[in-house]
């Protein structure tokens, strides 16, 4: 790409959203040396784990209960609301994530876990959530701040997967985790402005998305937490509709909604995500209706996740899905001529909110 191009670009993503989905290796890295205290900071190892968050705060958790569902000995429950789960007491651990400290819906469930008397720990930068564990004494990570949420993934979520590592839920050692980063980097490296574009997968693929509405189908193995988060990196950062469905559950109900009337299937982009660790029989399901659904489409594509084997290939297979999602999204902002980084309906509807409870 010429400078021109990337002049171009930051012109548009005039808050560098690019480089803050660049950086994830860095900010992974960092967050995995910062956050050793933390990961003994809950006794105990027979009780499923809770994780409380919402928006970009809650992908972390989504991403671990995948990432380590295989082989965990206790389920990892992710909790976008105000309660816990009926099942939470005394001996279930609970992580209450919040990046600015302050989403009621977290607030809310910290308070919960208190009430209940469960194990609790805060991630945050800041905020009410700060404030109220530090004044309880109870465990607190709290984070670099000042970055969208969703900008703040490394942060997020690698706590998590260093506390997941300590407390037995999966097995990935320092040399292992540095190892993903280094593979992470390589990728990220073929997706930048500078890259060659005929290698640069994400930026090829928002120019098809252009007008598009995404349409994320994968299967329930490794990557809809993943595939969750491509729908909500396309509305927040590109400012547009898209939709996730996953296999095998879809092929006994949405797949009859492609019998819609043309005009609508006219509009829908198929993004098919899919994992060498799929059982067999989802993916041939997959096989069959991407054949069947691709020439309804606007336009569709295979995605599939690159890594290795073992726990450690499984979380590079994991992170290459994010990050091409990640950045296809800004890629698509641009081309659309949204800057990615604001979001004012969200931010309206929290200052409406604000004003009824005054």
């Amino acid at each position: 790409m010429s400078p021109d191009h990337s002049a171009r670009h930051y012109a548009v993503d005039s808050d560098r959203m690019l480089d803050k989905v660049l950086d994830l290796p860095g900010q992974m890295e960092a967050a995995w040396d910062f956050s050793e205290p933390f990961s003994t900071c809950i006794p105990g190892r027979d009780a499923p784990l809770i994780i409380c968050g919402m928006g970009g705060s809650a992908i972390g958790g989504e991403l671990l209960r995948d990432l380590v569902s295989v082989a965990a000995p206790v389920a990892v429950h992710v909790v976008r609301g105000y309660r816990l789960p009926s099942f939470a007491g005394p001996g279930t651990p609970v992580i209450c994530i919040s990046y600015s400290g302050n989403t009621e819906e977290t607030v809310s469930c910290y308070n919960d876990a208190l009430a209940r008397g469960c194990p609790t720990a805060v991630i945050t930068s800041g905020g009410e959530l700060a404030s109220a564990a530090a004044g309880a004494g109870i465990p607190l990570l709290e984070i670099p701040g000042g970055l969208p949420p969703r900008a703040a993934l490394g942060w997020l979520f690698t706590p998590l997967l260093r506390f997941a590592a300590c407390r037995g839920l999966c097995e990935i050692d320092d040399a292992a985790f540095r190892s993903v980063l280094r593979r992470t980097r390589r990728l990220l490296a073929k997706c930048t402005l500078e890259a060659d574009l005929a290698g640069n997968t994400p930026l090829q693929l928002a120019k098809r998305l252009y007008g598009k509405i995404p349409l994320i189908y994968c299967a329930n193995g490794l990557l809809p937490g993943a595939a969750y988060r491509w729908k909500c990196q396309f509305n927040e950062n590109s400012k547009s509709m898209a939709f996730l469905g996953v296999f095998p559950e879809i092929g006994h109900n949405e797949i009859m909604g492609w019998d819609g009337p043309g005009k609508i299937l006219q509009e829908l982009f198929l993004i098919l995500l899919t994992d060498a660790d799929d059982h067999k029989s989802v993916r041939r399901r997959m096989e069959v209706t991407y054949e069947m659904l691709e020439p309804l489409a606007a336009g569709a594509i295979r995605i599939n996740s690159v890594g290795g084997g073992g726990f450690d290939g499984r979380l590079a297979r994991l992170l290459s899905v994010v990050t091409l999602g990640d950045l296809t999204s800004v890629y698509l902002a641009v081309e659309s001529g949204r800057d990615p980084t604001p979001i004012e309906r969200i931010e309206t509807v929290k200052d409406l909110l604000r004003t009824e409870d005054r």
